[in-house]
Formats: structure tokens, sequence, C-alpha cells
């Protein structure tokens, strides 16, 4: 916990240096002023998130020790006693969790009435949770494990829902018009659509060479290091591969949204009535295309 703390210090330090950095740098780059005012609004960013962001941490690592000194103790009481502070904390831990999100709406709509969004659902996601914890039993085992990866797996869901041509609108008036606006759109998008694979695939392993290394005694991490990662490796390198290919086919339609790059001068092109220059300009791509993707399978073949 003290570790959380003193890189929530350090990453508070930095934000702030980055903001005076930001503003000090942005009228000497000129044509790349807009790196300064993205290295200002990120900054700015991580101040207001920052807090979030390690209160977050700090309730996953409450959640994981309360997971386990909790199940050890309702071990050693009955099961009346057990049922009750199953119940009690079930309560508490919803309640909290609710008044959270509801704030954070709050936080973002500014409701009128947020007493109807934050008090009032926490009351009574409260009390289902404290009659759901008196029913089942409390020596029942929790999967804080799965709990996590499904809420990080929610995230990553609605970051991919959203296309890239809506994350290069924002960027585009975040950072402005160009490149730098389509690269970090197609990032975002580029990171949750590879963690939903990459998290299909850990799913999906054989469970045969997992069995025979535990057998043998191994530990946990030698379990990961010799049954799991030979089992995803490849598949990784396949779908960062396939999402390279998707991503320089993608970063022609993000230009026509202020994207920059050939997209960009492509769109003004055809709107400028200069078809000979867009059809040279989608030959090329068309060329570049096909260029990457013979060296995509080369490097498959020889990697895979």
């Amino acid at each position: 916990m003290l570790v959380v703390v003193i890189v929530f210090f350090a990453i508070s330090l930095l934000a702030y240096l980055g903001m005076v950095f930001g503003d000090w740098v942005e009228p000497q780059l000129g044509a790349f002023a807009f790196m300064g005012r993205f290295i200002r609004f990120l900054s700015e960013g991580i101040t207001v998130l920052a807090p979030a962001v390690v209160g977050l941490l700090l309730g996953l690592m409450g959640v994981s020790l309360g997971s386990t000194y909790g199940q050890e103790a309702i071990l050693r009481v009955g099961e009346t006693q057990g049922r009750i502070i199953t119940g009690i904390t079930a309560m508490l831990g919803t309640a909290v969790f609710i008044y959270g999100i509801g704030s954070l709406c709050n936080w973002l709509w500014q409701f009128d009435n947020p007493e109807y969004w934050t008090i009032y659902p926490a009351i009574i996601g409260g009390v289902v949770m404290l009659v759901v914890g008196v029913i089942i039993p409390p020596r029942r085992q929790f999967a804080v494990g799965f709990a996590l990866y499904t809420v990080f797996r929610f995230i990553l869901n609605m970051i991919r829902s959203i296309e890239p041509l809506i994350y290069v609108i924002v960027f585009a008036v975040w950072v402005g018009i160009g490149p730098f606006a389509g690269v970090l759109a197609l990032t975002i998008h580029t990171i949750a659509a590879l963690g939903k694979l990459f998290s299909e695939q850990v799913e999906s392993i054989a469970e045969g060479p997992v069995e025979a290394i535990t057998a043998t005694g191994a530990s946990r991490l030698q379990m990961i290091v010799y049954a799991v990662i030979p089992q995803i490796v490849p598949p990784f390198i396949a779908f960062t591969l396939y999402r390279w290919d998707i991503n320089v086919r993608f970063s022609t339609i993000i230009g026509f949204a202020g994207g920059g790059g050939i997209g960009f001068v492509l769109v003004q092109s055809i709107n400028l009535l200069q078809y000979r220059q867009a059809a040279v300009m989608m030959l090329g791509i068309a060329l570049v295309v096909w260029v990457l993707d013979y060296a995509s399978s080369e490097i498959r073949n020889r990697v895979i």
C-alpha cells in the first residue's frame, strides 16, 4: 500500500511537470506545436484521473485481502454467525460500490437530484445484497480473479465498441487535425481489440500441458512459462500482424475525418475534382497494402 501511495505522488509530480513543460514547449515547436498541447492535455488528464486510479487499485487490493482473510475468518465461526457477517459485508460493499458509480455519473453529467442516482440506489442495492448474503452459504468460495477479469473485459468492450472514426474526431479536437490524432485513435482501438483476442486465446489453451507441468511440482510461475506461454505466443503474433494489416487499411479512412496521412490528402483531391491525383493515390494505397500483406505473411511463416 505504501508503494501505491509513493507511485501516486510520483505520477502527480510528473503530471505537474508535464503541464509546465507542455506550456513552455508549445510555442517553441512551431508546426509541431500539437505535441506540446498533447503533453499538456495528457498531463491534465493524468492529474484528474490519478486519484481515481489509485483509489481503484487500493480498492482491488482491499477486495483481494478481504476475500482471503475473510474466507479464513468465516471458516472459524458457526453457520449463523457466518451468514450474518457475509450479509453485512456484502451490504456495505455493494452500497459503497453503487454510491461510487453514481457519484462518477453525477460528476460527468451533473444530475439535478444526485441523491436519486447515489444514495437511493446504494440503499436498495445494499438491502438486496444483505438478503443474498444471508441466503447464500458463507463457505462458498468467491472467485475474485474472475470478477476482476469481468470488470476489465467490460472496460475493453466499451472501448472497442466505439469506432476509430469517432476517436479520431475527438483526438482531432484535442491535439489538432493531423497524423497524430489518427495514431492515437488507432492505438486506443487496437489495445481494446487485441486485449479481447488475447484474453480469449488464453482461455482456450490446452489443459494437458498445464496439468503435466503442475504434476511435476512446478511453481505457478514455472507453469506459466513452460505450459502457457508456448501456447499463446504464436497466436499473439498472428493476431498482432493481422491487426497491423487492419490499421494500415483503416489509416486511409480515418484521414477522411481529420486523421491526417494520405487519406486526408486523398479526400482533398476528390473535393477539388483532381481525380488523376486521387487515382494515383488509390493505386499507391493498394500497392502499400499488398506489400504489407506479403511481408506479414512471410513473418508469420518464419516465426509461427
